[in-house]
């Protein structure tokens, strides 16, 4: 049976305009209609109650507003103004109308503290940031007397391998190429004069050696300014 050019065109006209329909129905429901919109906002990974406020204040989301409208992207964006957070992942549940927004924390593994301003946390990547609640007891403590000096302690902090960081109690900054740290390594209570920022692994490798030999088992300074010529105390 053939179709006549009338009758083409109405079914075309008829499919044009379900979609037409189907479209304007799917886009009002989406952005207009209540019953897609947000019915609970859940915050995981604040520290403490009044960082959990501090985000919320942030987010400047509230129930009942179009889930439509709920942009993940912005929303992490906001949050990157709280240095104390690495990162964030947020979801929406089209069915129960859900939005939760999921933090990750920096972990400090140090204090830092520079003359005249307050105490901060440093991370592992070298972020310094203003932890939320108490820090945890027992982290070492890296001092300088400006930026330059604290971002070279900051840089030898975080190449060290954690077996020995872990020994470390302070790291003091005096310049960028006096570098300081004071900490239990091998059993032993040391001073080592660490010098500048280069070498790392070849100074830790160096100290290691000094505190297998058994001549040194009463040493309490280490210098690896020069690491090819170690001076011990």
């Amino acid at each position: 049976m053939l179709l006549t050019p009338k009758f083409k065109s109405s079914r075309t006209v008829g499919v044009i305009a379900t979609i037409v329909i189907l479209f304007g129905g799917g886009s009002y429901l989406l952005g207009w209609s209540s019953l897609l919109t947000v019915k609970q906002i859940e915050i995981t990974g604040a520290p403490t109650p009044a960082s959990q406020q501090e985000i919320s204040q942030k987010l400047n989301l509230a129930i009942g507003q179009k889930l439509a409208r709920v942009d993940s992207r912005a929303l992490s964006l906001r949050l990157k103004s709280a240095p104390w957070i690495a990162s964030t992942d947020i979801s929406r549940n089209w069915i129960n109308g859900k939005v939760v927004i999921a933090l990750h924390p920096r972990t400090p593994v140090a204090i830092y503290n520079e003359p005249g301003k307050p105490q901060v946390a440093l991370d592992a990547s070298g972020e310094i940031f203003s932890a939320p609640g108490e820090l945890p007891v027992g982290l070492p403590s890296v001092e300088a007397r400006s930026v330059e000096s604290g971002l070279a302690a900051i840089k030898v902090f975080t190449e060290m391998p954690k077996e020995f960081s872990s020994g470390i109690a302070r790291i003091s900054a005096a310049r960028a190429t006096n570098l300081l740290i004071y900490g239990v390594f091998g059993g032993h209570s040391l001073r080592i004069i660490w010098g500048d920022g280069e070498n790392t692994t070849l100074k830790i490798k160096v100290i290691n050696a000094l505190l297998d030999q058994p001549e040194n088992k009463s040493i309490r300074m280490i210098d690896v300014t020069a690491p090819h010529a170690p001076i011990v105390k």
